[in-house]
């Protein structure tokens, strides 16, 4: 092997192992907080009851797990959080789907000048649509007497706004790697254009689906600045909830560590399951097309 070929595998490893290490080090910390008493938690140095902060827990305990839904009602943000990510990921992934379909496959005039209106939103930070969206969640309230802040179907429909528009790109370019000959084909064999899309493109186009799915879910997941100002104690998302370890007189940091462990479980088991999909389909939707 050619000593400029080592270099740059070798700098390639260094690169990589640098990511992991970022990533991985604060994960680190907060599962071995999660396993502290507050004391030597809080402990930042000698001043502090002798402590310093390790790694490994002196006296490991398992109080802050038993606890994480005394003090908090962290189950019931954790329930609303399932609800309205779930609801996010179905609704925009059957959106994407369908106005993803009709972008590869119908020449309508205005098809490229909406494709780019879409990317364009990605341009604007999205601080800039919360006044707007509170404004227009109370209009309606006001007006027609349908809730729409502190709902699931509130926050559903905000969520799904802004997943949308990477979902209908990142789709289209991959069902635009699907040869336009198999659609024909199902038609002449009898299908409709619905029953085309349903039965042959859908197959056809699973890793796809499958990355914009998890991408909603985790956009929802994770979503703060909207949660904040949109849900209250009906529907307080747990990425918000979670403040509420932390008070005018104490800050919890023990059972706020261990309820980000528990609260990150079903997305590391989901991104986990379904990485081979995610990965194939990010990367197809990427360079296809």
């Amino acid at each position: 092997m050619r000593p400029r070929r080592v270099v740059q595998r070798i700098l390639l490893y260094l690169a990589v192992g640098l990511v992991v290490l970022v990533v991985l080090v604060p994960y680190a910390w907060m599962i071995s907080g999660s396993f502290k008493e507050t004391l030597e938690l809080q402990s930042s140095d000698v001043t502090v009851a002798g402590l310093r902060p390790t790694w490994i827990p002196r006296r490991p305990t398992l109080r802050n797990y038993r606890e994480v839904n005394s003090s908090v009602p962290m189950l019931s943000y954790f329930r609303h959080s399932i609800l309205i990510s779930l609801g996010t990921m179905a609704v925009a992934t059957v959106l994407a789907l369908l106005a993803a379909y009709a972008l590869s496959r119908f020449n309508f005039r205005g098809r490229e000048a909406y494709t780019v209106s879409v990317l364009a939103t990605q341009m604007l930070p999205g601080i800039l649509f919360l006044i707007p969206y509170y404004l227009i969640f109370t209009t309606i309230s006001r007006r027609t007497g349908i809730p729409l802040r502190d709902t699931y179907w509130g926050m559903i429909f905000t969520y799904t706004s802004f997943a949308l528009p990477f979902s209908v790109v990142m789709l289209r370019s991959y069902i635009n790697g699907i040869p336009l000959e198999i659609d024909e084909q199902a038609m002449i064999d009898g299908c409709t254009r619905a029953r085309a899309l349903w039965s042959v493109i859908v197959p056809l186009a699973t890793p796809g689906i499958a990355a914009v799915a998890i991408y909603a879910f985790i956009m929802a997941w994770n979503e703060v600045l909207f949660a904040s100002v949109l849900t209250g104690r009906v529907t307080r998302t747990v990425s918000v909830g979670i403040m509420d370890y932390i008070t005018a007189t104490s800050s919890n940091w023990g059972g706020m560590m261990a309820a980000c462990i528990v609260i990150s479980i079903p997305v590391l088991i989901l991104f986990t399951a379904m990485q081979r999909y995610i990965v194939e389909g990010l990367v197809a939707g990427a360079t296809k097309g």
